[in-house]
């Protein structure tokens, strides 16, 4: 039986003073199998199946009575409450409808990831609730594997809660005590002190890292400002900070200051980078990387990648587009952390750009080409390009410094055509000038000019086979031979002031610098050679047809028209073979045809399997992740044939990982020298699946750091963990 309680029933029994308040409520719909009405008192009660509902809220119970004479809704018989996309369960509720305040005995109730429970649950005001003998755990066993126990708490909806004291259970033994927890509990972002890690290195003794502070300013900027405490070595204070705004900018900030205690030195680092896109296609870009001396990356970062870093690069840039061109300046300084003196004559220090301004406008045609293929001639494919750039460069070295400066402008007009169908003609013709700061012997903005040709001819021969071999139904074989002339002439045109002359190139090295791209004139007759082979096949699969590329082979080389002797330089070769997804070998190599030798010979090889029944799947992968396999494996070699003195290099990279059972797994990760036969590098890390927790034992071995790294923690709360890291690093 279905009622529908209406406002002017809910006036009737509500007090005049809150009458008015009351007529908003538009209609409160509940369901009984019986209900009680007392006339004398105006009481209700509804038992049997009882369901309320009020607006997001719902009700459901065995009995719910109602006072008119209190305005208090008592709910009893296993009462659940709906309110949204939450539920809190009870053994009874009540709720006073005057002060709006309300209380659940024995509740339980589920929020976001987790479950929580207390004797008792008081309502202060919508933003404030009291708990007592409350507990939360993430576990869905019953009983949970691990629960954390509070006597008293404060929650704030979408803002914290202050406990105290708490403590953490695994089963029914008490294992972690905290006097007093203050938490935040709003969704997204929250600022909050980080959760320190511990352990001990045979270098740094004893350590707490990463004790901090977290401040989530906003969905667009947030700073991590941590410390770290080594026994034995040093303190470091460290701050990261990000910031965002979508189609506006993105950038971060990093630093470190340290203070060794062996050494008594203060050294630091900061690294920055920032993205702002501003109206009308104008884009700044910086970048800094400053650190307080050369050996401070190597010495100090645990990152492989970061220790291995040789250079800094600091530079800002400003980019402007346009429809049909671009211009882009930039500031520009890169440092060398490798430098040792006395064992390099004049070794680079750094090198800056003061600036370096560029400006492209892409190829267009020439001559508008008309919409009707039919009225289109050769000269609708004639394309020009123009380019110029200008930098002032400033090398400094270990005992001297030269700094260099001059503008460089190119253009170029293409063409591609195809003769015949089937004979593809593009000529190409390309004029430069470059006027310097100055040249060798000291005369002020010298300028020349010089120019050069090419014609490329080439085209595509196609044979198609038919196949009857496993899935396959037709091999396909692609040959494209193409052939080039590069021309230039033996002479420039250079000029200081009014004064023109003609000079010849092979004198260019006498009198003028060389630096970034402003290359020197030479004179060059040149055919370059190249015939490239594509093998693919044709593939049924169902109601399919799959393309696949399985084979290219490209050989290129050239032919000096200038050199007398050995005018052919290497032939150059490329082979890559792929027959299907999981392997792909690549052979790279030069034939010198007058020494008979084979140089730079690499063969990179690698083969990617995965497979194994989806029913080892681990029990706590969710059901999404069944396509997942139990076990993977990729090998990779990388071989290269030494030659001129350099010896053989033979490396072997693998990396596995295997479900032994549903709830263990192992990955396994290795390098290796095939010819020194030894180890570059390995660890091996051990998974078991708790349940609510997870165990992970990490063991690495190499010559820069060995140790091993042990944690369990609870994976719905990454942050709440035992730790061990002990290395030598």
């Amino acid at each position: 039986m279905i009622f529908f309680f209406p406002v002017f029933l809910l006036s009737y029994i509500t007090p005049p003073d809150i009458a008015e308040q009351e007529i908003q409520i538009k209609t409160v719909a509940y369901s009984a199998d019986s209900m009680v009405f007392y006339p004398e008192t105006r009481d209700i009660i509804l038992i049997g199946s009882t369901s309320v509902d009020y607006q997001d809220m719902s009700l459901e119970a065995d009995t719910v009575r109602f006072f008119s004479s209190d305005n208090i809704v008592w709910a009893s018989g296993d009462p659940v409450l709906f309110e949204g996309n939450e539920s809190v369960h009870g053994e009874e509720m009540v709720y006073n409808l005057r002060s709006r305040q309300g209380r659940v005995f024995s509740a339980a109730s589920r929020y976001e990831f987790g479950y929580y429970g207390g004797e008792e649950i008081t309502r202060i005001s919508p933003t404030e609730y009291n708990l007592v003998n409350a507990t939360f755990t993430t576990s869905e066993a019953d009983p949970p594997h691990y629960y954390f126990f509070c006597p008293k708490m404060k929650v704030f909806p979408e803002n914290k809660a202050i406990a105290r004291p708490v403590y953490m259970y695994v089963y029914d033994t008490r294992i972690l005590y905290i006097p007093f927890w203050v938490f935040p509990i709003r969704r997204g972002r929250n600022s909050g002190f980080t959760i320190p890690k511990f352990g001990q290195t045979s270098r740094d003794g004893r350590f707490l890292r990463d004790i901090g502070y977290y401040w989530g300013f906003s969905d667009y900027i947030d700073l991590l400002l941590s410390m770290d405490i080594m026994e034995k070595t040093r303190f470091v204070l460290e701050f990261r900070e990000r910031h965002r705004l979508r189609y506006v900018h993105d950038g971060n900030v990093r630093g470190e200051w340290r203070r060794e205690f062996q050494t008594q030195r203060d050294r630091w680092l900061l690294f920055g980078q920032h993205v702002h896109q501003f109206p009308d296609d104008l884009t700044a870009r910086f970048q800094g990387e400053f650190i307080s001396d050369n050996s401070y990356l190597s010495e100090t970062q645990q990152s492989p990648e970061d220790r291995m870093t040789r250079e800094l690069r600091s530079w800002f840039s400003m980019t402007k587009n346009w429809e049909r061109a671009s211009l882009q300046t930039v500031l520009d300084r890169t440092s060398y952390l490798d430098t040792d003196p006395d064992t390099i004559p004049d070794e680079i220090l750094s090198i800056q750009n003061l600036p370096d301004i560029r400006f492209t406008k892409p190829s267009s045609p020439i001559f508008s080409t008309p919409s009707d293929p039919t009225l289109r001639r050769i000269w609708h494919s004639l394309y020009w390009n123009l380019s110029a750039h200008y930098t002032a460069t400033d090398t400094e070295r270990e005992d001297s410094r030269s700094t260099y400066a001059g503008l460089k402008t190119t253009s170029d007009i293409t063409a591609s055509h195809r003769v015949g169908g089937w004979l593809a003609f593009s000529p190409r013709m390309s004029g430069i000038s470059m006027i310097y700061d100055r040249n060798q012997a000291g005369e002020k903005f010298p300028y020349i000019f010089y120019g050069g040709a090419s014609l490329s001819l080439g085209t595509d021969i196609y044979g198609v086979f038919p196949a009857n071999l496993f899935d396959i139904i037709a091999v396909r074989h692609t040959i494209s031979p193409s052939v080039t002339l590069n021309l230039s002439p033996g002479t420039y045109i250079e000029g200081a002031g009014s004064s023109l002359c003609l000079v010849p190139t092979d004198s260019a090295s006498n009198r003028l610098y060389s630096f970034s791209d402003f290359s020197l004139p030479s004179s060059k007759r040149m055919l370059s050679f190249n015939l490239y082979n594509n093998l693919e096949i044709k593939r049924n699969q169902g109601d399919r047809i799959i393309r696949r590329q399985v084979a290219e082979l490209a050989l290129t080389t050239s032919l000096n028209l200038e050199s007398e002797e050995k005018p052919w330089s290497p032939v150059s070769a490329g082979l890559t073979i792929s027959p299907f997804d999981a392997f792909q070998t690549r052979l790279n190599g030069s034939y010198d045809i007058y020494s008979g030798t084979l140089d730079n010979l690499t063969l990179l090889t690698s083969l990617r399997l995965a497979g194994g029944d989806p029913t080892l799947i681990p029990d706590s992968l969710s059901i999404s992740s069944t396509q997942l396999s139990p076990w993977r494996i990729t090998l990779s070699h990388n071989y290269r044939f030494g030659t001129d003195g350099v010896r053989d290099l033979s490396k072997m990279r693998i990396t596995t990982s295997m479900n032994i059972t549903p709830r263990w797994s192992i990955d396994y990760n290795a390098y290796y020298d095939l010819l020194d036969r030894n180890f570059i590098n390995q660890s091996y890390t051990l998974r078991r699946d708790l349940d609510s927790w997870e165990a992970v034992f990490v063991r690495h071995v190499s010559d820069i750091d060995s140790g091993f790294y042990f944690r369990i923690y609870i994976k719905d709360l990454p942050d709440i963990k035992i730790e061990q890291h002990v290395s030598n690093f």
